[in-house]
This record gives structure tokens, C-alpha cells and sequence, in this order.
């Protein structure tokens, strides 16, 4: 059973170009799904990791027939990372009244509880940029969660997305043999709430945040690292479970260098970097050719690795002269051709696309 990768919106935060014609692929605003199988991370209770909700996400994952998020994590709270964030608030509730046949709005929220969304302090409360003062419309909807500080590992509580105190709760990572729901009662509240996934214990993950440097009107921007459970080292129940990593950048023009130096960075199962110029050294974002140099640093050749470049613009190349035209869908797939180390392997990502991993 293996952990799927979807990548829901892979374009960068404008589109493409008013007047110009179809040239290239439409792109949809950033947001990846980690969706994790009953069973697949040590015998735990699945999950869906949502991080970043650009728009038409929602749409596509109804299209997909993905189960909705269980959670959701933002980089930062720039529009294209959030501009779903209201159709899925929203779109989760009816669903799970319609499929508990729940018709009264404010019993629903009672019953079913807000959709827990994850970030830095500075990303959800700035009093300015941050995502609660853009969304705090939404109410009952979503409740938000701050992390307790960069590169600390942590755990996330079924199903309110509590987050765990640092260094607590590392034991049961792999939480095979996890409580259940059962008969679709949530531990601890009313027998009627019953449309939610699987509830008590933690999630089976941990989750840490790394620092990197954006915008100004990005503050509290990271990287997220996923830490899952795949199977054992040896025999199952032998040497215990491994674990691997998984790293969704979100938008980012450069990191320093501790971060850079992280271990937890090394070898990770899927590595999502944003990716919005192939040559372009831009203010903002990063480079494919600058992105070439981390992927060499994070990987060792000795691990399966798959790199997925995403936030796809391309107009600051053809605005500094390195095409004459934004580059398309062929002109990324030949610079993401470029030799990497064994077991590497680096691919365009495209909306909709599932990686099984």
C-alpha cells in the first residue's frame, strides 16, 4: 500500500498572460495533497495532508474522487496558496451534511467541528497579511493552529489538528493498532457525530517547519517536512518501522544556510520545490537552475527520491531574455531533463497528476 502524491494546482500565482492566446497549459494556483492509506504508515489509521489551498483544487479533488482533507497546512498566506481556502471550508461542511443527512447549519458545526488549518504564528495571526485576518469571515468553519516554532517536530491530534507540546508523543509515531472510530461516534463527544474520518490518538505523522525568506507580505513563510512511517527495516516487526521524509516547499527565493544544512532535508521519499523560472533569478522565487544545486545537496543517490518542480511561471525568463517566448509545457520538460545522481528522479509536476510513492 503506498502514499499517494497529488498535485492539485502547479502554476504560478498570475496565469497566464491576457492577450496572448492559449499558448500553454492552464496551471491552477498552488495546492498538494500527502493522502496516506488505512494501513499504510505502520497499521495506522489513514489520513489526508493537505498543504496550500489554491483554486480549483476543491473541483479537482471532487473530480478525483478524493476523500476531503483532514487537514490543512499553509506556507504562507499569499492569494494563490489560500484561494480555495473558502470553497473547501465551506464545500467540507455540506458534504459532511449531506452525507449524515444533517439539514440545520449550526447543528452541523456542532456535530462535525471546523476544518483545522496549520502554519507558523505569523502566517495564520499576522494583524495584517496573515491568513486569519483574510479569513476570519469563516468562523465556526475552520479553527487555526499554530505551530510552536521552526524545526521542531510535532504531532497532530485526531480530529481537532491540536498540536502536540515538542517532544511529546514520539513513541507512538508509528500508531499501528491506533483507536478508531467506532460506529462513527468521535471519543469524548455526542454518539451523533458521525461523518468524520477515522478520530482518537494522533494522526500518523509528525510534522516540522523550516524557515525560508519570500516576501515581506509572506511573514512566517516555510517548508514543511512530513516524517511517515513506510514499512519496516528488515522484517516486519523486526528492526522496527522506517521512516521517510516528505518536503513541500511552498514559495521561497532563498533559505540560510542551517536550513539548507538540515539532515531531515536529505534523502526524502518526494520532494515538492517551487520551481517558477527555469533560468530567471527572480526577487521572489526560485530558479530551476538554482533548485539544481539543492536537489544535488539533498540527495544522496542511495535512496529512491522523487523530485516534483511546481509553481510553474516562466515569464521572468522571457522578461530577463533567456526566451523569447514564456516558456512551455516542452521547454520545462527539456530543462528538467539534466542528469542527476542514481535513484533520482525529476519530473514537471501537472494539475491532477497522482504520484504513488
Amino acid at each position: 500500500m503506498k502514499i499517494e502524491v497529488w498535485t492539485w494546482g502547479t502554476g504560478g500565482p498570475f496565469g497566464r498572460e491576457l492577450g496572448v492566446g492559449p499558448n500553454r497549459r492552464r496551471r491552477g494556483h498552488t495546492a498538494t495533497s500527502i493522502v496516506i492509506p488505512d494501513g499504510a504508515a505502520g497499521g495506522a489509521a489513514g489520513a489526508h495532508i493537505l498543504v496550500d489551498v489554491g483554486a480549483p483544487s476543491v473541483e479537482r479533488m471532487i473530480e478525483a474522487g478524493v476523500s476531503p482533507p483532514d487537514l490543512v497546512f499553509l506556507t504562507h498566506s499569499h492569494f494563490d496558496h489560500l484561494s480555495d481556502l473558502d470553497r473547501l471550508a465551506n464545500s467540507r461542511m455540506r458534504g459532511l451534511m449531506v452525507r449524515a443527512g444533517v439539514k440545520d447549519f449550526e447543528r452541523a458545526l456542532k456535530l462535525f467541528g471546523p476544518l483545522p488549518v496549520i502554519g507558523t504564528e505569523d502566517c495564520l495571526h499576522h494583524p495584517e497579511d496573515g491568513a486569519r485576518a483574510r479569513f476570519g469571515y469563516l468562523g465556526g468553519l475552520v479553527s487555526w493552529r499554530p505551530l510552536s516554532g521552526y524545526d521542531v517536530w510535532q504531532r497532530v491530534r485526531r480530529p481537532d489538528g491540536a498540536l502536540s507540546p515538542e517532544g511529546s508523543q514520539r513513541d507512538g509515531l508509528s500508531l499501528a493498532g491506533a483507536p478508531r472510530r467506532s460506529g462513527g461516534a468521535i471519543e469524548g463527544a455526542s454518539p451523533e457525530r458521525s461523518g468524520l474520518p477515522h478520530t482518537g490518538g494522533f494522526f500518523p505523522f509528525e510534522v516540522k517547519a523550516l524557515p525560508v525568506h519570500h516576501s515581506k507580505h509572506a511573514p512566517g513563510s516555510c517548508l514543511f517536512l512530513f516524517r511517515l512511517s513506510l514499512g519496516y527495516v528488515g522484517s516486519p516487526g523486526g528492526d522496527g518501522p522506517r521512516f521517510r521524509n516528505f518536503v513541500i516547499s511552498g514559495d521561497y527565493k532563498s533559505m540560510e544556510e542551517w536550513v539548507i544544512e538540515s539532515p531531515d532535508l536529505r534523502d526524502p521519499a518526494c520532494l515538492v520545490l517551487d520551481t517558477n523560472t527555469i533560468k530567471a533569478s527572480g526577487d521572489y522565487h526560485a530558479s530551476l537552475e538554482e533548485n539544481r544545486s539543492l536537489i544535488d545537496r539533498w540527495t544522496s543517490g542511495e535512496e529512491e527520491v522523487l523530485v516534483l518542480l511546481n509553481h510553474l511561471s516562466g515569464f521572468g525568463d522571457f522578461r530577463k531574455g533567456f526566451y523569447d517566448h514564456v516558456p512551455d509545457d516542452e521547454d520545462w520538460r527539456a530543462a528538467a531533463g539534466f542528469a542527476t545522481k542514481p535513484k533520482v528522479t525529476v519530473k514537471i509536476a501537472e494539475d491532477g497528476e497522482c504520484h504513488r510513492i
